[in-house]
């Protein structure tokens, strides 16, 4: 069971489901350009997607990946974007919007969190399970 990493087909559903609370800091890093999000399940399992990062206003950022998008909004010194996931079962099913996720990572070192609620049954989790991965952002090579 993994939670697929291609948040991009999904966040078109969610997109600005992120709270505004906090400060935005207009000396935080800003994120632009291309990116790869790698992240690791507790079992060890890595999955990466491509990211175009464009910024959107102070303490916001637009997120391309794949077919959709989402924005990502600075919150008391964090990113913060919350959207819907699909869900790749171990036995090869593949579950549309099957979670919900909320994914925080620090503008510095671009480390954080990505946090998986199953909102309906899945790979044999019933609906509220939860499953945090560890993500890894980093500037896209140039080609």
């Amino acid at each position: 069971m993994a939670i697929a990493r291609g948040f991009a087909a999904t966040a078109v559903v969610a997109g600005l489901a992120v709270a505004t609370s906090g400060t935005a800091r207009a000396d935080a890093t800003t994120m632009n350009g291309s990116y790869v999000e790698t992240a690791t399940t507790p079992a060890g399992a890595t999955f990466t997607t491509n990211w175009t990062v464009s910024p959107c206003g102070d303490g916001c950022i637009y997120i391309k990946a794949g077919a959709g998008g989402g924005q990502a909004r600075l919150v008391d010194g964090q990113w913060v974007m919350d959207t819907l996931s699909n869900v790749n079962c171990a036995d090869g099913s593949y579950i549309q919007y099957a979670s919900n996720t909320h994914l925080t990572w620090d503008p510095n070192s671009l480390a954080g969190t990505a946090q998986h609620t199953y909102i309906i049954p899945a790979c044999g989790h019933p609906a509220g399970y939860a499953q945090t991965d560890q993500i890894q952002i980093k500037e896209a090579p140039s080609s």
